[in-house]
């Protein structure tokens, strides 16, 4: 993605509305860090098992399962960092994500 593409232009404006009104959302860290259908659905599932079986995820197990899913990623922790203030913000994963 160039720096004026398109896409990059609209993460822009939904990152700058999302900062201005305070808003985490899981979604939109998922854009940010170029994630596809299959890598969401995998880490997703990956999340709602542990959840189920009320088992906690610690940070660098969840990062360790982050590079698993997605080798290219740049900035890992601070995507799982990101990722767990839209959870938290979502009221999502509450029993496993708080360590």
């Amino acid at each position: 993605m160039g720096i004026f593409s398109r896409e990059t232009l609209i993460l822009n404006v939904l990152n700058s509305l999302a900062d201005s009104e305070g808003l985490k959302s899981s979604d939109l860290v998922f854009l940010n860090f170029n994630f596809n259908e299959d890598e969401i659905t995998k880490l997703m599932k990956f999340i709602s098992e542990k959840q189920v079986k009320r088992i906690p995820l610690s940070k660098k197990e969840f990062i360790i399962e982050v590079r698993k899913i997605k080798p290219d990623i740049e900035g890992e922790k601070n995507f799982c960092k990101e990722l767990i203030e839209a959870f938290n913000a979502e009221e999502r994963f509450p029993d496993i994500l708080n360590d």
